[in-house]
């Protein structure tokens, strides 16, 4: 009984924060989906270049891994920016590019991938909030991306 208290407790939860996202007031608010996304590339792009890559091989390293991903790219990095708003923009960008660099894929549907990433920028231990967390983030990237 309690298994089943759980699942139906968690896609509650789930639900409750699909709902709740277009409501908040300090929501990350993607304005169109492929603007969006060619944005994340510019930057990431910039950062490539900032360690010495030239810049058409950044722009294709960064077009190679985040190419199939597309619109589900922008969808996950703001749910990341929803879930975790004491992580900085430019934090997350910054690994995403390190990810790029070392030929890693970005999963943001992956919780083990996810949980260290989160240890890569806190540099912490993690808390039971950020756990918790992690697990709404990958669930929202799983069924929405």
């Amino acid at each position: 009984m309690r298994p089943v208290m759980t699942v139906i407790g968690s896609l509650i939860l789930a639900g409750n924060l699909l709902l709740a996202v277009p409501v908040r007031q300090n929501t990350v608010v993607v304005r169109n989906a492929e603007q969006s996304e060619q944005e994340l590339r510019k930057e990431m792009t910039r950062m490539l270049e900032a360690r010495g890559i030239e810049g058409p091989s950044a722009s294709h390293l960064v077009a190679e891994h985040t190419g199939m991903q597309n619109k589900s790219l922008v969808r996950a990095f703001t749910h990341m920016r929803l879930l975790f708003p004491e992580l900085k923009h430019e934090m997350i960008l910054a690994d995403m590019a390190e990810r790029i660099l070392r030929q890693e894929p970005l999963a943001f549907d992956d919780y083990d991938r996810l949980i260290a990433m989160l240890h890569r920028l806190k540099g912490v231990k993690l808390t039971a909030s950020d756990y918790e967390r992690s697990r709404q983030c990958v669930l929202l990237n799983r069924y929405l991306g």
